[in-house]
């Protein structure tokens, strides 16, 4: 998958001590505020196993709002319940957690591309993202 494009967020989720804040802290920076019209990634540090080979893409989505207008709000979400805990094995097992996007014209368009070729690279939907 050529991810070379991809322009990453400059937090890295390296603590579960209070991963509410860390998440509000990606989404709250200048960087998030001005990506808009992306197709986004949230990844690992280190590649997770799949069905077939190990990847790093944990969810791919697309906003034509910016980053910060998509996801500040549900920073405390994305730390509790079953997200958390995913997030926390993630952090604990396979390294910090990150945010990559490239600008696209077509969000939608460009997100299922994504989908269409990590799947087809390993037989199965990023472990996050819910739909392809």
């Amino acid at each position: 998958m050529n991810i070379d494009k991809i322009v990453m967020l400059p937090k890295i989720i390296s603590s579960t001590e209070n991963l509410a804040e860390e998440f509000k802290e990606l989404f709250g920076s200048s960087e998030a505020k001005r990506a808009k019209g992306v197709v986004y990634f949230f990844m690992s540090e280190k590649p997770v196993p799949r069905v077939s080979g190990a990847s790093n893409i944990l969810y791919i989505g697309k906003t034509k709002q910016s980053i910060k207008q998509r996801y500040h709000q549900y920073s405390k979400n994305l730390a509790s319940s079953r997200s958390g805990e995913f997030y926390r094995h993630i952090i604990d097992n396979y390294g910090g957690i990150k945010m990559g996007y490239i600008k696209v014209d077509n969000p939608k368009e460009t997100e299922s591309e994504y989908f269409n070729e990590y799947r087809a690279t390993h037989l199965e939907f990023p472990p996050k993202s819910k739909v392809g």
